[in-house]
């Protein structure tokens, strides 16, 4: 019987010891629980603090790395010169590029297209790869509708790469769309007509465009080719013009012997179809030109030769009443037989290049128009 007790004395210890040990495990996990979550938010403190810290040391170098604004300064007065205050202008690129940009960009801006090429040339020469600056060149030959030269400066930045980012895009896009030409089909077949009518718009910073540009073969027994080329010539809605500032000038192409195109000396004339041609009455005013070649026309010392053929309406006029003024001579390689191939209209306002139509467009390769007036 004694020892029936001992042994059931013993396993209720060693229960109760178990238990024990259980209960001190519980207790001891919440108490590192507890632990954990008093702690916790000190350790977010803390994290918080260490990148608000990082922040603060960033944000500092980034305002120490800022180019500092300058502030206005106010000279004293001395004798004959009030005081006055100077404010600094804005700091200008690092580069002698990026400040053509800069200016090619305002020039584009007020519409002076000519000295914003000229700029961004010059910029070209300097940084080639600049996507930027070739991005900027090719748009401003969109403005003046010179198409051709602004795909050329688009594949160009697109030689450079995906790595100049977006512009590169931009150059896809527009190469893969294209670029509406306008231009006519001035062929001049035996079957008659030819025409270039198709719409126009006032090229972007220009105050006229060409919005018509017709070419027909004309019936003349005498002739062994006439052509009557129409143009019209549209201003800008409401914009104020001179009229005495707007250039017209026309110039028609031969292929002589089947090689070379030579400026034609054919007789060329002008007319204008609508009355006052000054744009005050109507947005636009309508011009023809006339390319005549007689048969087998005898050369007089009064022919108009290759030099002489008139720039203008007012070239032309004056022309006309002093022949001796535009006298010259056909050099000996443009001697042989002729065949008509194109012409080039060109619009200037105050001297700088407005618009231009050509037909074939090779010829703008060829002879391409300079963007201010050349002198008459």
């Amino acid at each position: 019987m004694s020892m029936l007790a001992l042994r059931s004395s013993t396993s209720a210890e060693r229960m109760f010891a178990l238990a024990m040990a259980l209960l001190g495990a519980v207790a001891a996990a919440q108490v590192i629980a507890t632990l954990y979550l008093l702690t916790r938010p000190q350790e977010k403190a803390q994290t918080a603090t260490q990148r608000a810290a990082v922040e603060a040391r960033l944000f500092e170098q980034s305002k120490a790395s800022a180019t500092p604004v300058a502030k206005p300064v106010q000279l004293p007065a001395v004798v004959g010169v009030p005081s006055t205050t100077v404010r600094p202008v804005a700091t200008p690129p690092e580069s002698v590029a990026g400040t053509l940009l800069q200016l090619a960009k305002n020039f584009r801006q007020r519409g002076d297209t000519t000295n914003a090429i000229a700029k961004l040339q010059q910029a070209t020469a300097l940084d080639p790869g600049n996507a930027e600056i070739l991005a900027e060149l090719a748009l401003t030959y969109e403005s003046m509708q010179l198409f051709d030269r602004s795909n050329e400066v688009w594949r160009r930045l697109q030689s450079l790469g995906a790595g100049v980012g977006p512009l590169y895009d931009l150059a896809e896009l527009k190469l893969r769309g294209g670029i509406p030409v306008v231009s006519g089909r001035a062929a001049a077949s035996n079957s008659g007509v030819t025409e270039a009518g198709e719409s126009a718009e006032i090229p972007e910073g220009s105050t006229f465009g060409i919005s018509e540009a017709t070419l027909k073969r004309e019936t003349d027994p005498e002739a062994e080719t006439k052509l009557l080329l129409r143009i019209a010539v549209k201003v800008r809605p409401d914009a104020p013009i001179d009229h005495t500032k707007v250039k017209i000038q026309v110039f028609f192409y031969d292929v002589v012997n089947n090689d070379k195109i030579v400026l034609t000396d054919a007789d060329v004339s002008y007319e204008w179809v609508t009355p006052g041609h000054d744009w005050a009455d109507s947005g636009t005013e309508v011009l023809d030109v006339t390319y005549l070649r007689l048969q087998h026309a005898e050369p007089s010392p009064d022919a108009v030769t290759a030099a002489e053929v008139p720039e203008s309406v007012e070239k032309a006029q004056r022309a006309a009443r002093k022949p001796e003024e535009t006298a010259g001579t056909t050099t000996p390689s443009e001697s042989g037989p002729r065949q008509f191939l194109g012409y080039i209209v060109r619009v200037y306002y105050k001297d700088q290049l407005q618009a231009v139509r050509a037909d074939p467009r090779r010829l703008l390769d060829l002879f391409p128009p300079p963007y201010t007036a050349p002198p008459q």
